[in-house]
């Protein structure tokens, strides 16, 4: 039997259950949420917390009667384009109208709740998008949210105790030696291998090689200075789909400065005197986008007989020929432009394994 007026039942295994209206479904009708406990005092104490979270629910819904997918397209017209870099709005667009709008095209904004968001969530998780997507996906949503909150649209955050996927990171392949020297000797023979070498013996992303221009290298002292970054992104308008955009290095720590060792300095050394471009990967006087790079790259590797692998493999086989050599994660870190040496050591915790090995049969 229900007590009276509070929508607290006592149920046929010994706990207590109670109602509450967490929304409505787009004809007008109730939507229903449950809480439980072993006490009708730890029910009661649960539902208040819910009935006082649909009351401001309800209150934001006589502000703004649109749904979350309009609100989004109203965040993404405003000053969030004025606050990011254009590849990041473009990054935030992207995702937010690819994966966001779609599933809330017909979910008002006042309705939205944790379960709706952890719904949406599970969505994502079926879809077989990795954690670190989900996670980005949620974040950009808990940003443009953030100005609902503000304006008072919304009273409560919808985004709390998310819990996301627990799937295993992949794990991230490097080159062997043997096959680093083959890929290595095919680059230098080719006209279009050159951005093989500089990732191969400097670690850079292939946004920041497609950037790279002779001025930052100082020939003189050994060093490379980083410092920008070019990159393709995705555009609006109906006759263009993406344009190359250069822009500074995507965050503070990718603003970096790299010795050279003796090997590509030598290559670089000599590419510099038949140069016919202020970049340091391109001609006559023009990059080579990272897309054009990729390209060559598969050209390339198509002629050798190792595994396919990415072009940002030649990335991890830079640092980890580095942390086999016994560099210390925080200098390994600082030379890929990470955020912290936590990253790295998250990144790279399977390549230490050689290390192991060595130190524990020193015992």
């Amino acid at each position: 039997m229900a007590r009276k007026g509070e929508n607290i039942y006592k149920r046929k295994d010994g706990r207590w259950e109670g109602r509450y209206i967490k929304g409505r479904h787009l004809n007008g009708s109730a939507r229903f949420g449950y809480v439980y406990d072993r006490t009708f005092r730890g029910v009661r104490q649960k539902l208040q917390e819910k009935k006082y979270q649909y009351r401001f629910i309800v209150t934001a819904s006589d502000v703004y009667k649109g749904t979350v997918a309009e609100w989004i397209n109203e965040w993404l017209e405003g000053s969030i384009q004025r606050t990011v870099k254009r590849s990041t709005f473009a990054s935030y667009r992207y995702k937010l109208t690819r994966y966001v709008c779609p599933y809330f095209e017909a979910v008002s904004l006042c309705q939205l709740s944790p379960e709706i968001v952890q719904d949406f969530v599970d969505s994502l998780e079926k879809k077989g998008l990795s954690g670190t997507t989900i996670r980005m996906i949620i974040q950009i949503l808990k940003r443009s949210l953030r100005g609902a909150l503000q304006r008072n649209y919304l009273r409560i955050n919808p985004i709390q105790n998310i819990v996301y996927p627990t799937k295993a990171p992949k794990k991230i392949f490097a080159l062997s030696e043997e096959e680093q020297v083959l890929l290595e000797e095919k680059a230098r023979q080719h006209p279009k291998g050159l951005p093989i070498l500089l990732s191969l013996h400097t670690g850079l992303r292939i946004g920041e090689i497609s950037a790279l221009k002779w001025s930052d290298i100082d020939l003189t002292k050994g060093e490379i200075t980083v410092s920008r970054t070019l990159q393709r992104i995705s555009l609006p308008s109906k006759n263009r789909n993406s344009t190359i955009m250069e822009g500074s290095a995507k965050s503070l720590s990718a603003h970096r400065v790299i010795p050279l060792n003796d090997r590509i300095w030598g290559i670089l050394k000599e590419k510099k005197q038949t140069a016919n471009s202020p970049y340091v990967v391109g001609s006559q006087n023009r990059f080579f986008e990272p897309r054009t790079i990729t390209h060559q790259f598969k050209q390339i590797l198509a002629q050798i007989q190792i595994k396919e692998i990415h072009f940002h493999q030649l990335r991890h086989t830079f640092a980890t020929r580095l942390l086999e050599k016994g560099a210390d994660i925080a200098s390994v870190s600082a030379l890929l432009g990470h955020q912290s040496a936590k990253m790295t050591l998250d990144i790279y915790i399977g390549s230490l394994m050689t290390q192991r090995k060595k130190w524990v049969n020193r015992l």
